[in-house]
């Protein structure tokens, strides 16, 4: 992995706009991690110079966490993020907050991204009215009749006199929450006052402006000519929206119908999440519509969209159900992607949460259990080491007894005697060589599950620099696997499951050997065999 400091990423896919930000300390990383066990997270395209690579996160004592890249074999492209605070990702957060606010509101908008990447967002909303979100502070505002409301992001500032010309300026700004995620607050600057800060959820959009706390019945003012102007070689920002007068041009012949109609497509084949928006939007279309043709289209469309609803919704219920019977792992994951649609309940979002919290419970009390279990076994192998004991010290006595009586039998039982102590010297020797060898063993079995598919005894010798582990015989293998493995929870994927997925006789016989001594389940045939140590290799690469 590679040294850069890299604090935004997104989650999902390397094209997705959802961001994410690195959480600073050693304990809201470690929370961080907990929360998003189940979240893939990437250097996404969306940011100026991402790499589209996965990213990991980097714990760290002596400087901030981070994210960082895995490790490539240098084929791919390096990647032009060195170094980006958390201000490179506002353009995403922007995004986020504006279409959840929207949401809220029962709004739906298009969003894009101008180049060059970061430097502002344009909100598109359904009635042809834009918002320009600029956020480049290194640039001048770029005004023009197309935008119907310009909003100022952190830093960026006006010409000398356009707020008193204007009377106002809106604005938002970043604040950290604990966690990795950030909160974005909406402001309004007036001459000689400085600016207000609301909440997002004190705002509203009219058609008139926004309203906020200290313009609640907002007239929008224009953005002053003499914001517009241009530095000599610099790039400025380039609205993608259409002038007024084409503008309206082009929302006459806009299809509102033919729009939500593909935004219901999009949602129903990868969108699930925004079903629910767009089957209401749908709804809100055919209250107004006039024109039977569109009306026929719109209620095939609700038709279709309310029956994948229900669907979506009979998955839910099915998955909650069969949580509320016995959580799992598979199911809490594929619970919390359900959660993610809009139409989710407050009663459902519980449910989930309730059996999370008896999985955990479930999951402690499986712990428990099976140290209850090797402590009992434990007890019972010393209690096996006593009785051997004290029967080995009963047979030296009589063996004593009979080298009292015939010089010849003593000095035979002294020479058994030795070659015995000798024989369990030997045996305790290997036993605490065996022991030396299982942490290096676990530690390479566990490198190997995290970079390479497979793995042998020899290149485990050559990596952790004890060449005698390709020396061991079968048995020996055997018993530092069983010692290895020996805290590898029942139903979770055997470390040792790389040595195997090599598919040599040797391997297969070891793995299978180790399974008995387990008792798990083996398959008796070969290829059955290498199918379930495949899996198992899978499962032990997506814990990492």
């Amino acid at each position: 992995m590679d040294r850069r400091l890299i604090q935004t990423a997104v989650f999902g896919s390397s094209d997705s706009d959802e961001p994410a930000v690195c959480p600073e300390t050693v304990e809201e990383l470690e929370a961080f991690r907990r929360t998003h066990e189940n979240d893939t997270i990437w250097c996404g395209t969306k940011f100026e110079g991402g790499c589209g690579r996965r990213l990991t996160t980097r714990l760290c004592t002596d400087k901030i966490c981070h994210f960082a890249h895995y490790a490539s074999n240098g084929s791919v492209e390096r990647c032009g993020r060195k170094a980006k605070g958390k201000d490179s990702a506002n353009h995403l957060f922007a995004k986020a907050h504006l279409a959840a606010w929207l949401h809220t509101q029962g709004l739906t908008a298009e969003f894009s991204y101008p180049e060059p990447l970061g430097s502002a967002v344009l909100v598109h909303l359904e009635d042809g009215r834009i918002l320009l979100v600029h956020l480049d502070r290194n640039r001048p505002v770029s005004r023009d009749d197309s935008s119907w409301e310009v909003i100022l992001g952190p830093g960026v500032r006006i010409a000398p006199g356009i707020l008193e010309q204007r009377g106002y300026v809106q604005r938002i700004r970043f604040e950290d929450r604990p966690g990795g995620g950030r909160v974005m607050r909406l402001g309004t600057e007036h001459p000689g006052v400085g600016t207000t800060w609301d909440g997002l959820e004190d705002v509203e959009l009219t058609s008139r402006g926004l309203n906020t706390s200290t313009r609640p019945d907002a007239v929008r003012a224009p953005m002053a000519t003499g914001l517009r102007h241009s530095e000599s070689g610099g790039r400025s920002i380039v609205s993608v929206a259409p002038s007024r007068s084409r503008a309206a041009s082009t929302a006459r012949q806009d299809d509102p119908v033919k729009r939500a109609l593909m935004h219901l497509d999009r949602a129903m084949r990868d969108q699930p999440d925004r079903l629910y928006s767009a089957v209401r939007t749908i709804q809100q279309l055919l209250e107004a519509e006039k024109v039977p043709e569109n009306i026929a289209r719109l209620r095939l469309a609700l038709g279709r969209g309310q029956t994948q609803l229900e669907e979506r919704a009979r998955q839910r219920q099915t998955v909650l159900a069969r949580l509320q019977e016995q959580p799992t792992s598979l199911l809490l994951t594929k619970a919390t992607q359900l959660m993610r649609d809009l139409d989710v309940t407050a009663e459902e979002r519980e449910a989930v949460r309730v059996a999370r919290v008896r999985h955990d419970q479930e999951q402690a009390a499986l712990r428990r259990e099976q140290e209850e279990q090797r402590a009992a076994r434990q007890a019972q192998r010393e209690k096996e080491w006593r009785e051997q004991t004290e029967q080995q010290l009963a047979e030296q006595r009589e063996r004593n007894e009979a080298a009292r009586r015939e010089p010849a039998e003593r000095a035979l039982a002294v020479q058994r005697e030795q070659e015995e102590a000798a024989e369990r010297q030997a045996q305790r020797k290997r036993a605490e060589r065996l022991g030396y060898l299982a942490p290096f063993v676990m530690g390479a079995l566990k490198k190997a599950a995290r970079e390479e598919p497979v793995t042998t005894w020899r290149e485990m010798g050559d990596k952790t620099g004890q060449h005698e582990l390709s020396r061991l015989t079968h048995q020996d293998k055997l018993t530092l696997l069983e010692t290895a493995e020996n805290k590898t929870l029942p139903g979770s994927p055997l470390w040792s499951a790389v040595l195997a997925a090599t598919g040599s006789d040797d391997a297969l016989r070891l793995h299978r050997d180790l399974l008995h001594r387990l008792q798990r389940p083996a398959p008796a045939d070969d290829t059955d065999l290498l199918a379930q140590i495949t899996a198992e290799c899978v499962q032990l690469r997506r814990q990492w």
